[in-house]
C-alpha cells in the first residue's frame, strides 16, 4: 500500500493496511475503497487535519443504524470465464474480442490517442470542465505512480477505449473507463473489463478486482452503469458510504449552501467538483433527523452519513 504514496499521489496512511488519497482536490478518500472496518475517531481527525482535506469518504457494512446507501462493485472469482457470463454478455466480450486489440499501453501513447475517448465518455454523463490541456496535466501526473496503469483497446490504428487501473499487492480497482462514441458498437467497454478479470484473477490469483462503488452524484445514467457493471461479472455488494467534513466546514452544511451550489450548477452543469460536493451536501442534509443516533453510534461528533 505504501507504492501509492510514491511519486506524487499524496495521502495519509490509514490503521490495518489502508490508505488515505485524494479523490478530488480538496477530499481524499480510503484505499481499497472495498475495505469495510470503521476507523477510529483519532484517525479521522488525523487524515482531515493532516491531509489536510475538506472531506473524507469510506465504507462501512450495512446495519440497522446505518442502511445500505451505495453498491460496491467486486469480482473474486479466481474461476472467472466468459461463459459464466449471461447471453448478451458473452455477446458483447466476443464482440470485443473479435474486432479489436486489447492490451496494456504506454502512458505516452494515452497522451497522445486518448482524447476523443476520454472527452466524448465526460460529455456523454454530463461533464464539461475538461480540455486537452486538462486532460494531459491529469494523466502525466497520475502516470508517475507506478501503481497507476493503462489497457487499451485499438481498431487499426485508433485508441477506442480505455481503462485505467490501481494495481496495490493483490488487488485491482478500476479507475476509470473511457470509450469513442463512433466504435461504442463494437462493445470496447465489456472487452476491457473481461482482459482485467481474465489477466489479474485468473492468470496472476490476485484477490480482488473492484470496479468503484455507485456514484453520489445526483446524475442520469446510474442505473445504466450498474447494470454494465453486473453484466460484466462484478458483484454489486451493498454497503454504506460515510462522509465526514472537516470540522471548520460544518457550519456551511445546511439548506442555504445546497440552495447556492445548485444555483451554481445551473450557471456551470458540466463542472465536475460543483455536482459532487452538491451530491454529497443534499444526502447529508437529507438523512440529519437521524445524525444524534450516528453520531452516539461512532462516538464521532464530526461524522457524517452520505
Amino acid at each position: 500500500m505504501s507504492e501509492l504514496a510514491k511519486n506524487g499521489t499524496p495521502g495519509v496512511p490509514g490503521a490495518e493496511g489502508t490508505f488515505w488519497i485524494r479523490s478530488e482536490s480538496l477530499a481524499m478518500i480510503r484505499c481499497p475503497t472495498f475495505h469495510f472496518t470503521p476507523p477510529s475517531s483519532d484517525e479521522v481527525k488525523r487524515v482531515l487535519w493532516k491531509g489536510p482535506a475538506a472531506a473524507i469518504s469510506y465504507v462501512i457494512e450495512p446495519n440497522e443504524h446505518f442502511p445500505p446507501n451505495t453498491w460496491l462493485y467486486l469480482c473474486q472469482d479466481h474461476s472467472y470465464i466468459v461463459e459464466k457470463l449471461s447471453k448478451a454478455a458473452r455477446r458483447d466480450v466476443r464482440r470485443a474480442l473479435r474486432s479489436l486489440v486489447i492490451a496494456p499501453i504506454d502512458w505516452p501513447v494515452l497522451l497522445e490517442k486518448g482524447w476523443k475517448a476520454y472527452s466524448e465518455t465526460e460529455t456523454r454523463i454530463g461533464l464539461s470542465d475538461d480540455s486537452p490541456v486538462t486532460f494531459r496535466r491529469h494523466y502525466e501526473h497520475f502516470s508517475r505512480n507506478p501503481c497507476h496503469h493503462v489497457i487499451g483497446a485499438w481498431k487499426d490504428d485508433s485508441l477506442v477505449a480505455f481503462m485505467t487501473l490501481v494495481v496495490v499487492d493483490d488487488w485491482v480497482e478500476i479507475e476509470g473507463s473511457f470509450f469513442a462514441d463512433a466504435h461504442k458498437g463494437l462493445c470496447p467497454s465489456n472487452g476491457l473489463a473481461h482482459y482485467v478479470l481474465d489477466h489479474f484473477l485468473v492468470q496472476r490469483k490476485f484477490r480482488t478486482v473492484s470496479y468503484g462503488m455507485s456514484s453520489i452524484q445526483e446524475e442520469n445514467g446510474k442505473t445504466g452503469l450498474h447494470a454494465y457493471k453486473t453484466k460484466v461479472g462484478f458483484e454489486a455488494r451493498p454497503a454504506h458510504r460515510i462522509f465526514v467534513f472537516h470540522p471548520l466546514l460544518h457550519p456551511f452544511v445546511n439548506r442555504l449552501s445546497l440552495r447556492i451550489m445548485n444555483t451554481a450548477l445551473r450557471i456551470m452543469p458540466g463542472d465536475r467538483r460543483l455536482k459532487k460536493a452538491a451530491g454529497v451536501l443534499a444526502k447529508m442534509i437529507s438523512t440529519a433527523n437521524s445524525e444524534t443516533s450516528k453520531q452516539n453510534y461512532y462516538g464521532n461528533d464530526c461524522t457524517r452519513s452520505s
